[in-house]
């Protein structure tokens, strides 16, 4: 039997921290006092949102603080290098575009990145990875990065008070990486170690996922910091980051993202997060799949988190040929990943695919 093609493995964030008071762990690794300027890269509302928890070092005359908006384009990286062109740390706060821009400005600038999630919505603070968009906001491919994160530092209590969508896209994204590392996996007759142990880590991730998502989406609601809260935080951020990392190219995307990129053509869906789209996606992967009964138990499960189960639900009608066939053209490119499914996925399958997800 032949062995299997050598990987890279990237576990992860070199340093991980979820808890209350999180965040002044920046001093016990980054002494202000070594430190000569310092680059703040977040969102508007992330800052306002983390402002009560943050260091001092964040009002230091050391740090620029910049206002983040958009994804993660060449356009926003030249030019947020340029102005942190000095620092010698930089930190990200926010999402995933945020802080894959802020991954991305740290490796140009070779300086060591503090990522600072203040939402669980995608495992971006943990992935030494960035997912790279054009100015209007098409997403074009990822690129993956040298290192990863030094630290990531997880204040549980801006989780908790952030929208409830932003957690249930968490979820979505996190559970695509069982459907996709599974159908990545089968296909191959021998597979490394790590790429093992990142699918039954992906596996366990779903599980969890599916049996306390539902409670974790009502402690945001009632504002309490439970174990289940914390247990699905640690999950999006942590576990879904460790997955890709150990097993890369058996564990990493298949056809729920390419959908995802499919629907990001369509102006409409620009309102809907990243793992809301996914979601969706792995509906349409089962489909392809034929796993008609895994299919409807899935789509019962998203429903009752709240995530779509029908195109309408991103806004998107399944009436408009022209759309359609738009998103299918997108999610076809040569270079996505639903190729990486087994068989020949072409329009006429996916179409049938998309049309078995409406009628469920």
């Amino acid at each position: 039997m032949n062995a299997p093609i050598p990987i890279r493995v990237q576990p992860g964030a070199a340093n991980y921290f979820l808890h209350a008071g999180a965040l002044d762990q920046i001093e016990n690794f980054f002494p202000s006092a070594t430190l000569k300027q310092v680059l703040w890269i977040g969102g508007a509302r992330a800052q306002a949102a983390a402002t009560p928890y943050l260091p001092p070092l964040y009002t230091d005359e050391r740090s620029i603080r910049v206002t983040f908006s958009g994804h993660c384009s060449e356009s926003q990286v030249q030019d947020l290098a340029k102005r942190g062109s000095q620092a010698d740390l930089v930190i990200g706060l926010g999402g995933g575009s945020a802080l894959d821009t802020a991954k991305a400005v740290a490796h140009r600038l070779q300086k060591p990145f503090i990522a600072i999630p203040t939402i669980a919505a995608t495992c971006a603070a943990w992935t030494p990875l960035a997912v790279w968009y054009d100015d209007d906001e098409r997403a074009l491919g990822y690129e993956l990065f040298p290192l990863a994160s030094h630290l990531v530092l997880v204040e549980p209590r801006i989780l908790l008070a952030a929208p409830p969508e932003y957690l249930r896209a968490g979820i979505g994204d996190t559970l695509a990486k069982w459907y996709e590392a599974r159908v990545l996996c089968q296909k191959e007759l021998s597979l490394p170690f790590t790429a093992r142990l990142g699918l039954a880590t992906a596996e366990q991730l779903k599980d969890i996922l599916l049996a306390d998502g539902p409670a974790a989406l009502q402690a945001v609601s009632s504002g309490t910091l439970t174990e289940k809260f914390l247990g699905v935080v640690d999950a999006i951020i942590a576990g879904g980051g460790l997955v890709g990392g150990l097993g890369e190219r058996y564990t990493r995307i298949a056809a729920a993202h390419a959908i995802h990129n499919g629907l990001t053509v369509l102006p409409e869906t620009a309102g809907f997060l990243h793992g809301a789209k996914v979601a969706y996606g792995i509906l349409v992967q089962l489909a392809l799949e034929e796993k008609h009964d895994e299919l409807q138990r899935l789509s019962e499960a998203l429903a009752e988190l709240g995530l779509p189960t029908k195109l309408a639900q991103l806004n998107v009608d399944f009436g408009q040929v022209d759309k359609i066939e738009a998103l299918i053209a997108h999610c076809l490119r040569a270079v996505e990943s639903i190729h990486l499914l087994p068989g020949k996925v072409d329009p006429l399958r996916l179409r049938q695919a998309l049309h078995t997800v409406e009628a469920l």
